[in-house]
């Protein structure tokens, strides 16, 4: 009798083993990911410019295009060179390895497979009404062009103005820690969003929203309508880290209104994978670090994510547009 009583405990300590191994909350099967390489002109083009899933722009991230003829060109306004390589050095993804001389600073790019992808300049110019401009070049010529293939630093004196009343409008409605409700479906997803960066001219605001809701990457899928690029979703892990925005909105704001934990990962749009096989990588990026990795998809890695959704805006005409 004994000896079937010890039998019995044993069989109830493997079960209960194994329901641990599988529970959500199991910290070792909930960590396994990979931190992979990713495409270094895909980010770029991210913090530069949103676009749609077949590369059509909806919107410019940083400045404005003040060429109807070339939507490939963007202007942004400074005041000194330094200023122009601060911003710079703001679009690149961390840890780039840069070149730099005497006015001048050269980014070689590479792909997923840490191959070469084009390089990326930034320098002084001669331009008259110009302070410094950037050239963006593909490796492969063969290969369709950049989104953005140039980005020119001009003095603030050459910035149209915006109007008075779209400035005021700008003030009441999108300042920062505002409350936007968004009723119509402009691309992301409607509800109540707060405005973590203002506009300027040199950069467009954000405004965010989080679903609420967590999913199970083997159970649910990879559910990634409506969600922003790799690149987006670490210019607002950026944002959230500038200045005192952490403690406001992610201490103060964020338990008020069931923002989630950042250290949570938020899926985005962005698939990365061979031409001949197309494997298929769904990242994630974690908003307290700005990590981007993904994770494997079967049922002992228990891997969940959640949602994090992005409008920018900027004045347009009498009103503000939105994507």
């Amino acid at each position: 009798m004994k000896k079937y009583f010890y039998l019995l405990l044993c069989a109830m300590f493997a079960l209960s083993s194994c329901s641990n191994d599988d529970s959500e909350d199991n910290p070792q099967t909930e960590s396994e990911e990979y931190t992979g390489k990713l495409s270094d002109l895909e980010l770029l083009e991210d913090r530069l410019v949103e676009t749609d899933s077949v590369g059509n722009i909806l919107g410019y991230l940083v400045g404005a295009n003040l060429n109807e003829a070339d939507p490939t060109e963007i202007s942004v306004p400074v005041n000194t060179y330094e200023e122009a390589v601060e911003l710079f050095k703001k679009w690149l993804p961390e840890g780039a390895q840069l070149i730099e001389g005497d006015k001048k600073i050269t980014w070689k790019m590479t792909d997923e497979g840490n191959q070469e992808e084009g390089e990326t300049i930034l320098k002084e110019s001669t331009n008259p009404g110009e302070i410094a401009n950037v050239t963006i070049r593909k490796a492969s010529q063969t290969e369709n062009a950049p989104i953005i293939t140039s980005v020119k630093f001009i003095p603030f004196s050459a910035w149209p103005e915006n109007s008075t009343a779209i400035e005021k409008y700008l003030e009441e409605k999108y300042y920062l820690g505002a409350e936007v409700e968004v009723t119509k479906n402009e691309g992301a997803s409607t509800g109540t969003y707060v405005v973590i960066r203002e506009w300027s001219p040199q950069e467009a605001g954000i405004m965010i929203r989080f679903s609420g809701d967590t999913w199970h990457a083997f159970w649910d899928g990879y559910k990634r309508d409506n969600c922003s690029s790799v690149g987006t979703t670490q210019t607002v892990s950026q944002v959230l880290h500038q200045g005192s925005n952490y403690d406001y909105f992610v201490n103060d704001y964020g338990p008020e209104h069931n923002w989630p934990d950042l250290h949570e990962r938020f899926i985005t749009k962005t698939i990365t994978g061979t031409k001949i096989w197309q494997t298929k990588k769904y990242w994630f990026v974690r908003l307290d670090t700005g990590e981007a990795a993904t994770f494997p998809n079967h049922a002992g890695a228990k891997s969940s994510y959640t949602k994090v959704y992005i409008y920018w805006f900027i004045p347009k005409g009498n009103s503000v547009k939105i994507w």
